[in-house]
């Protein structure tokens, strides 16, 4: 009897993780048939001049986090830009690190935000880092509490933004993660 509660609730729990999944994509390919999903984006970075949105993406057996970041300024400046190979460090709580590295190299899109003062922001979209199954399993356990994201300023200057995720948008990373294992 015991054993027959004990599969109940893991049934249940898995079944309740999968009920969170939203997908941007969620189909076999017509053509290929690999499965491929994406989910959707989840903002886990939120600041007064930084924002980060993030969804995992798996075609087949490959893995990706997609990562769409805009940095604001009251300052006019050039848009940056990522550089294929351009790091992603993860420190997850268990003190841990994962690096992961840009799949391509992303040119940041300028937008004016017309205003007193203007906002300047520098779009910087589907940036793919690849990922494998054994760092998925890893993230799956222990949650992301920090992001150092590299970037290149026009000038060809390399700098890396520090972010704290906030404890229910860890939350978040890992349910994105367990929507595609």
């Amino acid at each position: 009897m015991k054993t027959l509660i004990v599969c109940f609730f893991l049934y249940a729990s898995s079944v309740a993780i999968a009920q969170n999944c939203k997908y941007k994509i969620n189909e076999q390919d017509k053509f290929t048939g690999k499965l491929t999903k994406l989910t959707k984006s989840e903002k886990v970075i939120g600041t007064f001049y930084t924002t980060g949105e993030f969804s995992v993406q798996k075609i087949d057996e490959e893995y990706a986090f997609i990562f769409n970041y805009s940095l604001s300024s009251y300052s006019k400046f050039d848009p940056y830009s990522i550089k294929k190979g351009a790091p992603l460090i993860l420190l997850l709580e268990n003190g841990e690190t994962i690096t992961l590295n840009s799949a391509d190299d992303i040119n940041g899109e300028k937008k004016t935000t017309i205003g007193l003062p203007p906002v300047y922001s520098c779009l910087l979209t589907n940036v793919s880092y690849p990922v494998t199954k054994l760092q998925l399993e890893l993230f799956a356990k222990s949650k992301v509490k920090s992001t150092r994201f590299y970037r290149t300023e026009s000038n060809g200057k390399e700098d890396f933004i520090d972010n704290e995720i906030k404890k229910n948008n860890q939350d978040d990373i890992q349910n994105l993660v367990r929507c595609v294992l």
